[in-house]
């Protein structure tokens, strides 16, 4: 929760909800009075066009966004932070230079874009690289959220919060793949276009110096070494319908507890944390789903 730096989950009381009544709903979310999910739902429920629209934009501008103001990034930072100016909590007092070198380069680029506009038109400028631009954007982003965001994926509070579970917090999936001979197809292109960058997502996490023409192998190690740890991370297919589903049952989490899970508009947690004792294995965590 707190070393997370993008895609950071907003919690019960960052989201303006009712704190919560242990009365009514338990801290796990596997039980929740019927009021208390139509208050939730109330405040947190989408339509399915207004559901459509947020991943919508989200996809196509979350990228730029982040960049200018942070959004979705850890709500820690102070107000106005950014990725342009040097001293924020982002940057490293020796990335100062680095920092100013970039932003020369960002100023060129938009320079270019508007000696363009101004030589040639908005419109063909519009078409031959903006559009393309936010539809670059608009991948960067579906993979990367759905990566590190899911109902059965855990976040964890600094007290517990270790490299390795980090590490393993997130999912390959295999982008645009879907049932029968057409999702093989569209996933077979997603995984080979992009060189596997969301079906070997977990070993990145694990190893980010591995390159992509050894992630393959790495990945498929990496997979039978933690399925004999009882560790599945194979997400659903990385497709837009999925970035829909996801949207809808990750609105907020907890504001208690070392080892949280997302909950849905209803109060709901698809999953929940167990552990066998007392003590905390630095291997990760054991999960139970929820009936």
């Amino acid at each position: 929760m707190t070393n997370d730096q993008v895609f950071v989950p907003k919690s019960r009381s960052q989201r303006g909800l009712p704190p919560l009544d242990p009365a009514k709903e338990d801290l796990a979310g596997s039980r929740v009075d019927e009021k208390i999910q139509e208050e939730l739902w109330d405040a947190l429920g989408d339509s399915p066009i207004g559901a459509a629209w947020w991943v919508f934009a989200q996809l196509l501008f979350g990228w730029p966004m982040y960049l200018l103001t942070n959004a979705s990034g850890q709500k820690s930072y102070p107000k106005g932070t950014n990725h342009f100016t040097p001293g924020l909590p982002l940057f490293q007092p020796h990335q100062f230079g680095q920092i100013i070198i970039s932003d020369i380069g960002i100023f060129i680029w938009l320079a270019g874009i508007v000696t363009w506009t101004y030589q040639r038109g908005f419109l063909e400028c519009l078409t031959l690289y903006l559009i393309p631009y936010l539809w670059v954007n608009h991948w960067l982003v579906l993979i990367t959220f759905l990566q590190h965001t899911d109902p059965l994926l855990p976040h964890y509070r600094a007290s517990s919060f270790t490299f390795t579970r980090g590490a393993l917090s997130t999912l390959d999936r295999n982008l645009l793949g879907g049932p029968g001979i057409f999702g093989a197809i569209t996933g077979w292109l997603g995984a080979t276009l992009t060189h596997g960058i969301s079906e070997t997502h977990v070993a990145h996490h694990v190893a980010s110096k591995i390159p992509h023409y050894h992630a393959w192998e790495a990945s498929r190690h990496l997979k039978a070494r933690l399925a004999s740890a009882g560790y599945d991370h194979e997400g659903r297919p990385g497709t837009w319908s999925e970035a829909l589903r996801v949207w809808k049952e990750c609105k907020f989490v907890e504001d208690e507890g070392e080892v949280v899970f997302y909950k849905n508009a209803r109060g709901f947690a698809a999953r929940q944390a167990v552990f066998a004792n007392e003590g905390v294995s630095d291997s990760g965590i054991d999960v139970k789903d929820q009936e």
